[in-house]
């Protein structure tokens, strides 16, 4: 195991017990989940949940509810498994997890730097062509509904740790795994189905005044943020949904796409604006 894989793992083991705190940002993930199913899934609709972790934020009884299968993928194992068994799951074969999943696809490449150290212009450029070629995954798709439920950022933080922000590579290595990872969510989906990218965007760090802004004022304070460049590189949402509806490599293949209204996500040590981008590929 690399040291990404290890932090991923620490920032699983730590946040384990907050599923009590998880309630209202779980409540609104997975009704966005369980509204995506189509009408048949409950008989035979598979659902898959990228980065899906301890599963605080996947009401899992209620997901088995609109899915006949939950596909759950992650790249800390005990995570998963744990997560199933929290919520009294982990009987069942209608939930299938996989472990040891390196959704970043390049984090064996991006632990061999730091930002004191950070990675040769070889080994960057061998990340941009791993990239580019779109590796699939090895699971059993396509799938009626694939989610990424704030996992982004965390494919994001991955570059930080390897090369910090201040890497002349960082901004392109973080586009380069964005666009993968748009690229990944329609490639999964069988024809029809939906994506569900659920984005976190800003933190409290930036904006301390976010857990007291009337819920009805989050829209506009979003809008605000992002003008003044105060959101997490490369999770601009308005970007993103320009991106599906926009982009050569992603809108030929996209029906439409809509983005929600933000929400708060209080993970504790921080809160989080959040919002959610749901993305309907052409039947």
């Amino acid at each position: 195991m690399n040291r990404i894989a290890d932090e991923q793992k620490r920032q699983n083991d730590q946040s384990r017990g907050r599923w009590d705190l998880y309630a209202p940002h779980r409540s609104r993930v997975t009704r966005l989940l369980t509204d995506a199913a189509p009408p048949e899934a409950e008989s035979h609709g598979r659902l898959c949940v990228l980065g899906a972790g301890n599963s605080n934020d996947l009401d899992l009884r209620m997901l088995l509810q609109a899915y006949a299968q939950v596909h759950l993928v992650d790249l800390d194992a005990i995570a998963l498994q744990s997560g199933v068994d929290s919520q009294g799951c982990g009987q069942t074969d209608r939930i299938r997890m996989y472990g040891n999943v390196d959704l970043t696809f390049i984090a064996d490449r991006l632990a061999l730097g730091t930002p004191q150290q950070p990675p040769s212009d070889g080994e960057l450029e061998f990340c941009a062509r791993t990239l580019a070629a779109h590796p699939p995954l090895d699971i059993p798709s396509p799938f009626d509904t694939v989610a990424s439920v704030c996992l982004l950022t965390q494919l994001m933080q991955c570059v930080g740790w390897s090369l910090g922000e201040h890497h002349p590579r960082f901004v392109e290595t973080i586009m380069r795994l964005r666009a993968q990872h748009l690229g990944l969510l329609l490639e999964l989906l069988r024809p029809g189905g939906t994506a569900v990218l659920v984005l976190d965007f800003v933190s409290s760090k930036t904006c301390p005044e976010l857990p007291q802004i009337p819920e009805p004022r989050l829209f506009d304070t979003a809008v605000e943020l992002i003008q003044r460049r105060n959101f997490f590189t490369g999770v601009n949402p308005f970007v993103i949904r320009q991106l599906f509806e926009s982009d050569p490599r992603l809108a030929p293949a996209v029906q439409s796409v809509q983005m929600t209204a933000p929400w708060r996500w209080d993970f504790g040590p921080r809160v989080y604006l959040v919002c959610a981008i749901l993305v309907r590929r052409k039947p």
